[in-house]
């Protein structure tokens, strides 16, 4: 989806659908931040998997933590003592969150808006779909929560062979 004309101003149309996603509380946020080419997101950097399930974009959750667990793996059977790796990995990701998650989001709710948008829906409906699928979520919050209980679990059995 293009959301910029030749001159890098946003459709009208397409800026009322991000404001319905990002919801009106952050729109001012996120849009400032948007017409920079580096921005940093503090939460992302601080709360890296829990902003990513309050800011709904759980498949980069399931990736990261499906990444973890495949390096762990990849440690214990390699005999590689991965503690200072991990560590590592997981400041990385915190930095690129931090660096990377405005624009992440952004095109996540592109992303989001353009599935929407190829469905056949009346523009009353297409708004309603596009604020449910964005916005925040304490659940989303939550699944991230458990989901890294579940990997932590997990880590522990794999090393404990």
């Amino acid at each position: 989806m293009q959301d910029l004309d030749r001159k890098g101003v946003m459709d009208e149309r397409q800026k009322t659908k991000l404001v319905e996603f990002v919801g009106d509380k952050k729109k001012d946020y996120y849009f400032k931040k948007w017409q920079k080419d580096n921005s940093f997101n503090w939460a992302a950097f601080f709360l890296t998997l829990l902003w990513l399930g309050y800011r709904k974009m759980y498949k980069p959750i399931f990736l990261v933590l499906a990444a973890f667990l495949f390096i762990d793996i990849f440690f214990v059977v390699a005999g590689i003592e991965g503690t200072v790796i991990n560590r590592s990995l997981g400041a990385g990701l915190s930095g690129w969150l931090g660096v990377g998650g405005n624009l992440l989001y952004k095109k996540h709710a592109q992303k989001q808006i353009s599935i929407i948008d190829q469905r056949s829906l009346s523009d009353k409906e297409r708004i309603h779909e596009i604020h449910k699928r964005g916005g925040t979520s304490k659940l989303g919050v939550l699944l991230a929560f458990l989901l890294v209980v579940v990997y932590i679990g997990l880590a522990l059995v794999i090393y404990s062979f």
